[in-house]
This record gives C-alpha cells, structure tokens and sequence, in this order.
C-alpha cells in the first residue's frame, strides 16, 4: 500500500503516529518520576522544618529554663538553714528575672508549707512589674498549685487570676535544691501568645500549617487562634478523621507521627508529620506538627504535565508541516540535476555550481562523480588563488619592510657617527676626570697634614686653657678667703667701736660725777674729759676703719665675681676646645673618606678610558656593517618590486574562473 503513495504520505504515516505514541509514553513517565521525587523531596522538606521549628522551640523554652535555674541557684545561696532570711533578696530576684525576660509575664517563690511561710508573687501587668497583693497571692497561687514539685514541669496554656484575663499562661517550675535536698519551687509563667503567634504565621512550603500541642493534647499554639488552649478531641476530630487517637497517643507519648491520608475536612489528601519537643528537664515532652495538602504539593507536577501534553500537540503539528516540507525538498533535487547538466552543456565555468546528490543509482553516480570533478578544480583554482594572493600581499610587505629597513640602516649609520664623535669627546673628558681626581687626592693628603697640625694646636689649646682653669679655681678660693677674712675684721672693728662708745660713756658719766664733788672731782674731771676725747678719737678711727674695711669687702666681692666668670669662660673654653678636637677627628677621617674615593674614581675613570678606547673601535666596525646592510636593502628592495609585478599577472590569470 506504501508503494503506490508519494513520499511525503509515506514519511507522514510512518513517522507521526510512531513519534505520538514515544511522546505520550514519555510524558507519563516524566509525571510518574515527577510525582515521586516531588513527594520524596516534600516529605524530606517537611521533616527539616519541623525539626528545625522543634529545634527553635526548645531553644526558646531552654532560655526560660537557664534564666529560671541561675535564680534557683542564687535562691539556694541565700538560704540560711533552709530558710530565707529576709524576704527582700527573694523579692529582688523576682524582680529582676521578670525585667530581663520579657516573655515571662509572672515569677513566684513557693516554699515547703506555703501557707504557713508565704510565698512570694511578682506580675508584670500595665503598671510594668510589680508584687501582687497578698489576696491576689493566694488565688494566684491556688490555681497554679501549692505542691513542692521535685523536677522540673511545664503546664499546658491557661488563664490565671491576676494576669491578663485574654492572655493564656504557660506555667513552668524549677525545683530549688540545697545539698540534694528540695527547699521549694521557683515558678515562671510565659506569655503563650508568643508561641501563638510565632507559631500561626508559618507556611512549611508555602502551602502547610503548622501546630504545637502540649502533652496533655491541649493546643498551645493554631492557625485558628479559637482553639489554642482546647484540647485535640474538641478541635481537630473534623481534619484527622480516624487517625485522631494515632495523633493524641503520639502526643502523650512523645513519639514522631508520619501519616497521609484524606481529611474528612479538607476533602482531599494531606501528608501530616509530627516530632516531639524536648522542655528542659519536664519528663512530658509537647509535640509540635505541619499538615501539607497534597495538592498544593502535586500542582507543580501536574502543571508540568499539562504543559508537557500541550507541547506534545504542538509538536505532532509542527512535525506533520516539517515532514510535508521534507518530502518537497526530497523531490526538489531530481530537477536541480537536469538544471545543473544543462547550465554546464551551456559551457558556463561556474565551478562553484554542484549537482544534488540523492540515491545510489546511476544518476547520483554521475552527478556526484561530476561534482567531485568540479570540486578539485574548485579547490586547485581556489588554492592557486589564494597562493596568487598571498604573494602579492607578500611582496607587498616586503617591499614596504625593505624600505623600512633602509631608512633603519641609513639612521643607525648617522647615529653611529655621532656615536663615535660623542665617545671620542667622553675619552677626553674622562681623562680629564682622571686628572683632576689625581689633583684631588693630592689636595686631601695636603689637607689631611693640615688638619693634624691643627688638632695638636687645639690639644695644646686644651691644655693650656685646662690650666688656667685650675689656676682660676686657686684664685676663686683664696679671693673667697680673702673676703671671709675682711668680713672677719668688719666684726672686730665693730666690736671695738662699740667699746669707744661704751668707754664715751663712761667718761660722761665721770664727768658729771666730778662735777658733782666740786673741788675734789676737779682732777678726775680732767682725767675723764682726756679719757672722752680718747674715745672720740677712737671712734673716729674706727669709722675710718670701717669705710677702709667696707672699700676692701666691695672690692674682694667685685674681684670674685670676676673670678667666678673668669673661671665659668675658662670651663666653656676647656669644652669647646674639646669640642673643636672632636670636629677635628671627623674632619681627618672625612677626608680620609674623600682621598679613598678620589682615588677610587681615578681608577676607574683609567678602566672607563680603555673601555671608551675599545667601544670606539667597535663602532667603526659597527659602521662598515651599516653601510654594507644599506647596500643589500636595495637589492632586497628591487627584488620584491619584481616579485610584486609577478603576483599582480598571477591574480589576474586566476580570476577568470568562478569560484566561492
């Protein structure tokens, strides 16, 4: 039945149907794989988060717990005898542990026999944090229990008398131990709201809900924020069907729950997995779940395959309209070898023209063997070409390179002309150098004597100043004796004045006595106006003297002073003498540098001079290859002008054929 239809109804009985039925198997598979993985990687997914949410859980309550045990700690410290001294400290704990924990919204200190010691209650309400009253104590108290627990607990959410009545309170409790004894509890009661709303807002893969149950099976946390603090029996009987008590057994018993089934509520398949939370010490870990609709997990992959089977029917139409263009395109050659033959009977040299080649018959025979002729004319007329091309171009460039060449050798000739003048001139200039540094170190070594005269001058300087100085040091202290000794006869003409004073006296005083006694007083009268006058002169003397003295202590002071200078220049002279002898030293070894050097450079400038010599020669050599170089430039530079003309008669033989 093929045989009698044309080729391209063959082509499109044979290859549509076979390629739909390999397409639709395809996407089948594609799905089946599809929905597996996707289901595998959710559930891998799902597991992750929830632990992680776990995770995040306990670290929450972990951090309630490890505020609540370092305050049962202190709370154990302060115990006297297992019984608070003063309830003050306790007080201040409290207050402090509801201040830097602000998802507590109560603390409180139960002792064994509350009722007869006490308790201690502290609420954070609107007014900040503060103690409760002793009435709002006991009914606080009483609904949270009065019992001494000995390890740790936890209570599901519930309203407590004292606190907000819309905010639902998770109580928990530490036990305070001194030497392995329990002396009391320390409670805490945590704002649930928190959990409620950190809870309420996930959506584990963009789709789930998320859910945390204590372990009494009482919500903590909900989407639906009407159910927290209800129990999973009132709640959740609508969404888990028959698998509500599987659920509430993991609850109670903290184990992990993996189901999936049809939810009564949502009317469709959903995949369920639940882990337990780990709280502290409790013993009755709670357990925290997602719900993820199959659905919303499923949609990407049936998504998928509804674009895969729309890209399916696409593709049988445009396969249909590709096969009807090829069986055009398989009749078309059969006319494009009569053409071919008869463009090349015509005599056209198209080398460029081939034959289609379709079959094995005599036809294609000759149409490929035609076209394998005109391919290898093709190619040698297209190499010949090509060849033709890149010789012109050649000759081209080396013709352009051996101009360059000669303007090269031309310049390196002149430079080197001016190179070998220039080198003649440094020959001169360097035995110039060398003569002047010959002179050089001459002039160091007469400087060098010359500074050694003159370090001995200033050592004998320095020496003769050190003397004077020593001699100045004499004088300063016999001037100073000199002074202590005019001050000592300042003193003893002092003493003396003071006796001609007192001996003036005397005589006054005889005097008047004489007059008294009248005639036989006469004679002592005269002895005592001798003896005044005496001590007038005495006196007067010792005036003199004291001037005299007085000139002579100005004088000696005056003439220390000097000395004191004298002696101060002489010291600065002895220290710029040395310093002088020290510049002196540095001088000599400087110039002993400079003669080192001076002689250093006259030996090389000898080695630079018969280096200079010897480059010199070397240039002319260097001038006698320039000029031979220039030479054979222009021979090079005449030979490819004629290796250019060649070219140019080669390309234009060769561009008489037609070829791609």
């Amino acid at each position: 039945m093929l045989a009698n239809l044309s080729m391209k109804n063959k082509l499109l009985l044979t290859i549509l149907p076979l390629t739909l039925l390999v397409y639709l198997c395809t996407v089948l598979l594609v799905y089946q794989s599809s929905k597996a993985s996707t289901e595998d990687l959710a559930e891998v997914a799902a597991e992750a988060i929830v632990r992680q949410q776990a995770a995040e859980i306990t670290a929450y309550f972990d951090g309630s717990l490890h505020a609540a045990r370092l305050t049962a700690d202190m709370l154990a410290g302060a115990l006297v005898e297992g019984q608070l001294p003063d309830n003050g400290a306790v007080d201040r704990m409290l207050e402090s542990l509801l201040h830097n924990n602000p998802q507590m919204s109560a603390a409180w200190w139960l002792p064994p026999r509350a009722v007869d010691s006490g308790a201690l209650l502290w609420l954070r309400g609107a007014a900040g944090v503060q103690p409760a009253p002793v009435e709002q104590r006991g009914a606080f108290l009483g609904a949270v229990g009065l019992d001494v627990q000995e390890r740790e607990s936890i209570s599901s959410p519930r309203l407590l008398p004292g606190t907000d009545s819309t905010r639902l309170v998770i109580v928990l409790r530490v036990p305070v131990r001194l030497n392995g004894r329990i002396v009391g509890n320390l409670g805490l009661g945590l704002d649930a709201d928190q959990l409620q709303q950190r809870v309420a807002k996930l959506r584990p893969l963009g789709a789930g809900l998320a859910a945390l149950t204590a372990h009494d099976t009482r919500l903590v946390a909900h989407p639906d924020p009407a159910r927290v603090g209800r129990l999973e029996a009132e709640t959740e009987a609508d969404f888990l069907g028959e698998h509500l008590p599987t659920m509430m057994d993991a609850v109670q018993n903290g184990k992990p729950l993996n189901l999936r089934f049809v939810s009564p509520a949502m009317g469709e398949e959903v995949f369920v997995l639940a882990v337990p939370v780990a709280i502290g010490d409790t013993g009755t870990p709670w357990s925290f779940g997602i719900a993820l609709p199959t659905t919303a997990l499923l949609g990407g992959v049936k998504a998928l395959a509804l674009k895969l089977l729309l890209l399916g029917g696409f593709s049988v139409v445009l396969l249909g309209g590709v096969i009807l263009l090829l069986g055009q395109a398989l009749a078309r050659p059969l006319n494009a070898v009569v053409q071919a033959m008869g463009q090349l009977a015509a005599g056209e040299a198209d080398l460029s023209s081939r034959l289609p080649v379709r079959g094995r018959d005599e036809l294609a025979s000759l149409a490929n063997a035609f076209n394998g002729f005109l391919g290898t004319m093709s190619d040698l007329v297209l190499e010949i070409k090509e060849t033709s091309q890149g010789l012109q171009g050649t000759s081209e460039e080396l013709q352009r390179e051996s101009q360059a060449s000669g303007r090269g050798v031309d310049a390196q000739r002149d430079q080197v002309s001016q190179l070998a003048a220039a080198m003649q001139q440094m020959a001169a200039t360097v035995e110039e150098v060398a003569g002047n540094a010959g002179l050089a170190a001459q002039a160091t070594r007469e400087g060098d004597l010359a500074v050694a005269q003159g370090q001995a001058t200033v050592a004998n300087l320095s020496a003769a100043i050190a003397e004077d100085a020593k001699l100045l040091e004499q004088i300063t202290l016999l001037t100073e004796q000199l002074d202590e000794a005019s001050q000592a006869i300042g003193t003893v003409v002092g003493v003396i004045r003071d006796i001609a004073d007192q001996t003036n006296l005397l005589a006054l005083n005889a005097a008047i006595e004489s007059a008294r006694a009248g005639e036989q007083g006469r004679g002592f009268a005269v002895v005592a106006d001798e003896v005044r006058a005496l001590a007038r002169r005495t006196h007067s003397s010792t005036e003199d003297v004291c001037k005299s003295i007085s000139m002579i202590q100005e004088r000696t002071s005056t003439v220390v002073g000097m000395v004191e200078r004298s002696r101060d220049t002489s010291r600065a002279n002895v220290a710029s003498a040395h310093e002088a002898s020290e510049a002196l030293h540095r001088i000599t070894r400087m110039i002993g540098q400079v003669r080192d050097m001076s002689q250093q450079i006259a030996t090389a400038t000898e080695q630079q001079s018969a280096t200079s010599e010897e480059l010199s020669r070397s240039l002319v050599v260097i001038a006698d290859s320039a000029e031979s170089a220039s030479r054979s430039a222009g021979q090079v530079r005449q030979r490819s002008q004629d290796l250019q003309a060649s070219a140019g008669r080669l390309s234009a033989l060769v561009s008489r054929f037609k070829i791609n």
